[in-house]
């Protein structure tokens, strides 16, 4: 199986941790996964806006499973969607199949039905599915309704946006432990209450201004160096802001000209 994934290059991302969501928004969540874990449910359905730790939540699914000496396969049909079908051949082999970025199977009906079969497949052989979108299974514009009707039996989470600042500070925590990274208390809590609340877009802040820091021993952090940081959490901040922005504009933008491309009925 490691050499499937390998030859797929679809590695597990290590660097994640379900200690990473300890925060009281996950909660709900947390709980549904350790019936994962103990075979309660089969399934296990999350959703949510972009940049919200989704992906990150099904790696560090996936790693909390081979760290019980089962096997796990975490695919972005994003990275996947231009490639063969048949690269969803025999991954019901895996105790664990996670399926990221289900919304980017809207216009391929060949796709909807070869995930429709891995899914058959893999509820045969018992093995458990996990699967993650930015709408809930019943919003999903696929043609192909017995997928729909597969996705809508899994049970449904939609996950926290962030707002929630004991979240960001448990996900923050947890990061830097792992890591063994150490920041001034003050990026810290700059980090937090003034950088972005998506945890996606906070993670990419963080890793940003990281290397900063990487060749300073605590005693070598100036206050010039700090005011760097947190200069940079502001830029970086509102890059992601204006890349939000822009995101929903196209949504907008996209929506409009749907709807002006529909034809009405002549009665």
């Amino acid at each position: 199986m490691a050499e499937a994934q390998l030859s797929l290059n679809l590695d597990i991302k290590h660097d994640a941790s379900l200690s990473d969501f300890a925060g009281p928004g996950w909660m709900s969540i947390i709980d549904a996964v350790r019936q994962l874990h103990v075979g309660l449910i089969g399934q296990l359905y999350l959703f949510g806006s972009p940049a919200t730790g989704k992906s990150h939540l099904l790696s560090a699914i996936c790693e909390s499973f081979i760290e019980m000496d089962k096997s796990a396969i975490c695919l972005s049909l994003n990275e996947l969607i231009h490639t063969d079908v048949h690269v969803l051949s025999s991954l019901e082999n895996f105790d664990l199949i996670a399926i990221d970025d289900l919304e980017v199977l809207e216009h391929s009906a060949q796709w909807q039905e070869a995930l429709f079969h891995l899914i058959n497949r893999s509820r045969e052989g018992q093995r458990q599915l996990l699967f993650a979108a930015n709408r809930p299974a019943s919003e999903l514009p696929f043609q192909l309704t017995d997928l729909l009707t597969r996705l809508a039996q899994a049970p449904t989470f939609k996950v926290p946006n962030g707002h929630d600042l004991a979240d960001r500070k448990a996900l923050l925590q947890s990061i830097l432990r792992r890591r063994g990274w150490q920041f001034d208390e003050r990026i810290i809590e700059h980090l937090l209450t003034e950088g972005p609340h998506r945890i996606g877009a906070m993670m990419e802040v963080l890793n940003y201004i990281q290397p900063m820091f990487s060749n300073l021993g605590r005693s070598n952090i100036s206050k010039a160096v700090i005011s760097d940081a947190l200069r940079t959490i502001d830029e970086q901040t509102l890059a992601a802001e204006l890349a939000d922005i822009a995101q929903e504009t196209q949504k907008d933008d996209e929506a409009a000209s749907n709807d002006n491309h529909t034809i009405p009925l002549d009665f």
